[in-house]
């Protein structure tokens, strides 16, 4: 799984916009400027724009089965607040790491990895129940003044933004078990949630982090300890409409694609391998990396420069990419085209340009014809340190190519299974027996068990079966390597 710094890459390429991504987080143009959150209908307005960027960008997971189970809880829990002001919307986002988000207007968002990392319905309820409270107590609209308040030294705006942070991610917490409860959930699935999230962490991180002074969330060790205190003196009782709460997830979630999706391609280091697309591109070695739905990158550790590919659309003739490109500029008339040239992508005819952005940002753009599209490679750095990072940008732009079989074969898709443990069955051996990809220490941090674990026989355990990914390209034969009609 990726490491939390990656995160850095998608919020720069979504939020700054790619190309003009130093420009545009510096000093962003008038017409861009955020609404501010004064009412509930801003609150609708900014977050139904802000979904459809979350659609297209991280994606939702392609499974009206799973984001109909989410918006059933989802819903289940609302009947706890009979007046509310938003139509309230749940889905699955395709991502690998444990996550869930809330936009202003209702937009609630929980990532196929949390799925895999809850153990029963009741934890995903009080995740659920959790970020239902930020968007009825308009958490956004408060921060968002708080942030914005005048009278105030920066550093000091700073610190009580973000204790107040802290506070809203306390004040979610309490209101969501207190849903929970009242819709027949175990408000302590709150507390098991959020301690096997803290090992998840300490599992990634190498160590338990405590929270900064500027951290927005207090550290899950300390919610987990503060949620289970308060769940003892919630009086509820469980609907018993509701089932074993663990078998009910488990059916759910049984061939829930964990780990990277082939179907939107794979990170091999750094080689970025797309099997239903048929290419291959190389980032540049210890940058991080980041795919998202609607391009694939990286960023020099410290976002000294980023180069990303996206499509295009269909194949065009270079001025009228070139023209669509400026037409998508968001500050077409402050960028300057100081080059343009035809250039050989292996065997491919591509065309490159050279531009300036307000004489302190330039991007090489190379439009690369490939099958029925077009793929733009954009590299942008700060012109100060454009000669730094030139020939490694551009040699992740010469490195597009069809995949070879030997990297076809190696691309493998991973899925949960639920299996059922032995008597006395230790986790090696059950890892063993059915084949599982996760080792010990992740199996039994994924079933909230220790590593010296033994089962009494027939619970239910989550495991891991990986299988080579198979796509009707990898049975047709290949065309000539890097002719410009051997892609898709």
């Amino acid at each position: 799984m990726p490491s939390p710094s990656r995160r850095r890459l998608v919020l720069f390429v979504i939020f700054c916009g790619g190309l003009l991504a130093f420009s545009a987080c510096s000093s962003p143009p008038k017409r861009n400027k955020p609404t501010v959150l004064m009412t509930e209908y801003d609150d609708s307005r900014v977050g139904q724009d802000a979904a459809v960027n979350v659609a297209s960008q991280i994606g939702i997971l392609d499974s009206p089965q799973l984001n109909a189970y989410v918006s059933r809880i989802g819903h289940k829990l609302l009947r706890g607040i009979p007046r509310r002001s938003f139509r309230f919307q749940f889905s699955v986002v395709d991502q690998e790491e444990p996550n869930a988000f809330a936009l202003p207007g209702g937009y609630i968002f929980v990532s196929r990895g949390l799925l895999a990392l809850a153990e029963n319905e009741d934890e995903l309820a009080c995740v659920l129940g959790h970020e239902i409270t930020h968007v009825t107590q308009r958490h956004a609209a408060a921060q968002q003044a708080l942030a914005t308040r005048g009278l105030m030294m920066p550093w000091i705006r700073a610190g009580k933004t973000a204790a107040y942070g802290r506070n809203m991610e306390r004040d979610a917490d309490k209101r969501g078990q207190l849903l929970c409860a009242a819709a027949g959930y175990d408000p302590m699935a709150m507390s098991t949630f959020l301690a096997r999230l803290e090992k998840t962490e300490r599992f990634r991180a190498g160590y338990s982090r405590n929270p900064g002074w500027l951290d927005t969330h207090p550290g899950s060790k300390e919610r987990a300890s503060v949620n289970a205190v308060r769940a003892r003196e919630i009086r509820w009782r469980r609907d018993p409409r509701l089932g074993d709460s663990q078998a009910s997830l488990y059916a759910e979630i049984e061939g829930l694609p964990i780990g990277q999706r082939p179907q939107a391609g794979v990170f091999h280091g750094d080689l970025f391998l797309h099997p239903d697309l048929d290419f291959s591109l190389r980032f540049p070695n210890g940058w991080y990396t980041q795919n998202t739905n609607s391009a694939v990158g990286a960023q020099e550790p410290r976002g000294r420069a980023i180069v990303f590919l996206a499509s295009d659309g269909p194949t065009e003739t270079p001025q009228q990419s070139i023209d669509k490109w400026q037409k998508k500029n968001p500050e077409s008339d402050r960028t300057e085209l100081e080059d343009s040239r035809q250039v050989k992508i292996g065997k491919i005819d591509a065309w490159r340009i050279k531009a300036k952005v307000r004489n302190r940002i330039t991007s090489y753009v190379t439009f690369i014809p490939y099958r029925e599209g077009t793929w733009l490679v954009t590299a942008t750095s700060r012109s100060s340190d454009e000669k730094s990072f030139l020939g490694r940008t551009l040699a992740t732009a010469r490195s597009f190519r069809p995949l070879t079989p030997k990297e076809r074969a190696s691309i493998v898709q991973s899925n949960l299974h639920i299996e059922s443990a032995l008597p006395r069955e230790r986790i090696d051996q059950l890892v063993k027996r059915t084949g599982s990809s996760w080792d010990v220490r992740t199996t039994a941090l994924y079933n909230g068990i220790f590593i010296d674990h033994r089962f009494d026989g027939g619970e239910s355990v989550k495991i891991v079966k990986t299988t080579p990914y198979e796509t009707e390209a990898s049975t047709a034969n290949p065309a000539p390597s890097d002719s410009p009609t051997s892609g898709p």
